[in-house]
């Protein structure tokens, strides 16, 4: 005779929110340390949002890359092509950016 038990975790909103927390101050921290001189992510903005049942976070963000390239591509590029925006709606467990 087999007995079969089936054992499942609960997660709870309280790890789910705390881990939104921690991943938004890994993400805030990561920004602050490769940022100097001009060079880095810029956050233009940063502030919750709420659509259609999905609440998150909405940021948006300049990427300046010129000192994280080498130099021959910095020589080659055209003045501006290495700055990237990006948008990012964060609702976790999904993220559109």
């Amino acid at each position: 005779m087999t007995v079969l038990s089936n054992f499942s975790i609960e997660i709870s909103l309280f790890f789910t929110f705390q881990y939104q927390v921690g991943q938004l101050y890994s993400v805030a921290e990561a920004s602050k340390n490769e940022t100097g001189g001009g060079e880095g992510i810029q956050v233009l903005i940063n502030e919750p949002y709420e659509k259609d049942d999905e609440k998150g976070q909405y940021t948006h963000k300049i990427y300046h890359l010129k000192s994280k390239v080498p130099g021959f591509v910095r020589m080659i590029a055209p003045e501006g092509s290495l700055v990237f925006h990006e948008k990012a709606w964060n609702a976790y467990p999904y993220c559109r950016t």
